[in-house]
């Protein structure tokens, strides 16, 4: 029993230890994923970059805070590759923005559904890990469709 008890133990550590966040000031942000986080949103309004992890991979999300005046995206979310690439990017939407038909299939799946909030999700990126001839494999986050 103190056996197994010990190699669970060790499994929640390793678990618990297989991810580290923390925030950091968008200017340590790597180059490349500077340029990319600027092509999606506007520095004034990033308010929260964190580097994530992972064993021997980083990854990088960068929030936003609402939009005042009421434009069409109100809050973003973008996580990025340690060399820039776009692995996710996830843009709140008031929900009068959606197209009418997927509003209407909303509306009949959800009768009388009050929304709280809509969100435009995107992902582009997958990080691959394996193992081939027993060489590490890094795919360094292959992209869809190409």
């Amino acid at each position: 029993m103190r056996f197994k008890k010990a190699l669970l133990i060790m499994f929640f550590s390793h678990i618990v230890l297989a991810e580290q966040a923390d925030e950091i000031q968008f200017d340590a942000l790597p180059d490349a994923v500077k340029k990319t986080a600027l092509d999606y949103m506007d520095k004034k309004r990033i308010a929260k970059t964190t580097k994530i992890s992972d064993d021997e991979h980083v990854k990088f999300e960068i929030e936003t805070d609402r939009v005042e005046n009421n434009k069409d995206i109100i809050a973003q979310d973008l996580v990025l590759s340690g060399t820039g690439k776009m692995m996710k990017l996830t843009q709140e939407v008031p929900y009068f923005t959606l197209p009418f038909e997927l509003m209407k299939e909303i509306e009949s799946h959800y009768p009388n559904i009050k929304v709280d909030e809509a969100e435009s999700v995107q992902i582009h990126y997958f990080d691959v890990l394996g193992t081939v001839n027993n060489q590490k494999l890094n795919s360094e986050s292959m992209q869809m469709g190409q």
